[in-house]
């Protein structure tokens, strides 16, 4: 007993002995833990610091060299005397810089650029007024201060005695635009966009008065295009809210053709269970009836019982067939509703098939010409540029422009450059293949797509179809005109992109226009 009582204590002891050194263990490991994880913190800290520094690097001169020594302190991790040391100056340096009053560094970035670029006295005692009255906030709004310096720098408006004005006038700062550029992209602009016919005369007008670009009066132009782009969107407006409450209509009666269907097979349901019923109720009269039968041991109470269940049969039977008969009406009521509906919607729907019709053909057709626009032109061109790249057949692009057109604006009306529009439209697609694709892409501009064509091809029939063009007549206030119209060609070579392609086709007509007009060119 004595041998097993000491060889157990010492177990005792070795067992204390290893709890010991997994505690210890555990608690090393813990420790270098959390020595990792604080680690793994100032790594970010530093990296904050750092990124923080150089995100606010320039937005003053007085704080670059205390985000420098910052940095320069975080280099070799984090000191934290140092570290703090050097915030504290940090955070005492952004307080005196909050003190004085700065100016936007934006605002001040744009006045020292404009005292290097100006560098007369005059200019330069206007521009300082102007940016002392900036750091008073004198300017209520952006296009003051701008105003005011279009003045400033302008010698011959300057008078150094006086203040300059915060209300500047508006025709100082129109007479810095350069209305030329201004009026070719709002032609663009409304070459490129689809005008309802009812805007046909008024975008007409408004692209005379752009051509013209008269200074004197060109805020009246101005106006008048704004006012047109917004009819034309209060009418693409008023056609959404047509099309968008027409769907609601629709919307509307398939609810109620569901709520008519469901009502119908809630009947049918209803129908099918008030027979269930009669048949069990039936069912257990007849075998009352026949339980009665075999048990009775008399005529006459048994003719009694006999009686009685088949009036309560009938009774039943009577009630059931007129319940159906309700039952039915209500169906067939409910069908004749149903199919009315059924034929309303389809009628509505022929109607809607109609005018989405006509909507696409008006969205894809120039008003004009008749020609397919240039959103039709995009969709062709994304098929044909499929086909090409999947069996590597020809595939020619043409542009063309009339030459001269804006003359036949200028000398005989827009009326007469429609004419001329419609005309060569008209002679182009009526001359051109079947598996040609023309369509008007703007202004004078008409492009063509020639599937199954190389560039000598194309270049054959664009030179019929001009001289087409060239021997067409037109009269115009009694004055026979020549029209003649020029060409730019290229055709799709090996990875080929639309831009590029019709890049090529646009130099191409650029050289036809510099070799004297009515001329075809390939690149």
């Amino acid at each position: 007993m004595g041998f097993f009582s000491k060889s157990g204590a010492t177990d005792n002891k070795i067992d204390n002995s290893d709890k010991w050194k997994d505690k210890y263990l555990n608690l090393l490991e813990t420790q270098e833990q959390v020595a990792q994880e604080q680690k793994s913190l100032e790594e970010l800290l530093c990296k904050t610091i750092v990124k923080l520094s150089f995100a606010i690097a320039g937005l003053d001169p007085q704080l670059d060299p205390q985000l420098q020594r910052i940095r320069s302190t975080l280099k070799n991790g984090i000191n934290r005397q140092s570290l703090v040391d050097e915030l504290e100056s940090f955070a005492e340096a952004l307080a005196h810089l909050d003190d004085q009053p700065q100016q936007p560094l934006e605002t001040a970035l744009l006045f020292d650029f404009l005292f290097q670029l100006y560098t007369s006295a005059e200019q330069k005692k206007a521009l300082q007024l102007i940016r002392t009255q900036s750091e008073e906030k004198k300017f209520a709004t952006a296009n003051q201060l701008f105003s005011a310096i279009i003045i400033a720098i302008d010698s011959e408006q300057i008078n150094p005695t006086s203040a300059i004005p915060v209300d500047s006038k508006a025709s100082a700062l129109a007479s810095q635009i350069d209305t030329k550029i201004v009026s070719q992209q709002l032609i663009h602009l409304l070459d490129s966009i689809e005008i309802p016919a009812i805007f046909d005369s008024q975008a007409q007008i408004v692209k005379q008065l752009l051509v013209s670009h008269q200074a004197t009066a060109y805020e009246q132009v101005l106006e008048k295009s704004i006012n047109l782009l917004l009819g034309i969107k209060q009418h693409s407006q008023s056609e959404q809210q047509g099309i968008d409450k027409f769907l609601a209509h629709i919307t509307e009666q398939l609810t109620e053709l569901g709520l008519t269907v469901t009502g119908a097979s809630t009947a049918a349901q209803e129908s099918a269970l008030i027979r269930s019923k009669l048949d069990q109720s039936v069912s257990e009269q007849m075998k009352a009836l026949q339980l009665s039968s075999s048990s009775a041991t008399k005529l006459e109470p048994l003719k009694v019982v006999i009686n009685q269940r088949l009036e309560t049969i009938t009774k039943e039977i009577h009630e059931h067939n007129q319940e159906e008969a309700v039952k039915r009406k209500q169906t067939q009521e409910q069908l004749e509703e149903l199919t009315m509906k059924v034929k309303i919607m389809e009628s509505e729907s022929n109607d809607l098939k109609l005018k989405l019709k006509i909507a696409n053909t008006r969205a894809l057709r120039d008003s004009l010409t008749g020609l397919p626009n240039r959103l039709a032109y995009q969709e062709r061109l994304e098929t044909e540029l499929a086909r090409w790249k999947r069996y590597r057949s020809p595939l020619s692009l043409i542009i063309w422009d009339i030459d001269h057109f804006k003359g036949i604006n200028d000398n005989f009306g827009h009326k007469a450059g429609d004419k001329v529009l419609a005309l060569i439209a008209k002679q182009l697609s009526s001359n051109c293949r079947e598996t040609d694709f023309i369509s008007r892409f703007g202004g004078e501009e008409f492009i063509m797509i020639l599937p199954e064509t190389g560039k000598e091809a194309a270049l054959k029939l664009a030179n019929q179809l001009r001289n087409i063009i060239e021997q067409t007549g037109f009269n115009a206030s009694g004055t026979s005109i020549t029209i003649t119209i020029s060409c730019g060609i290229t055709e799709f070579v090996e990875n080929d992109t639309h831009e590029s392609a019709f890049d090529r086709a646009d130099k191409a007509l650029y050289q036809a226009k510099q070799l004297g007009r009515n001329q075809c060119c390939i690149n």
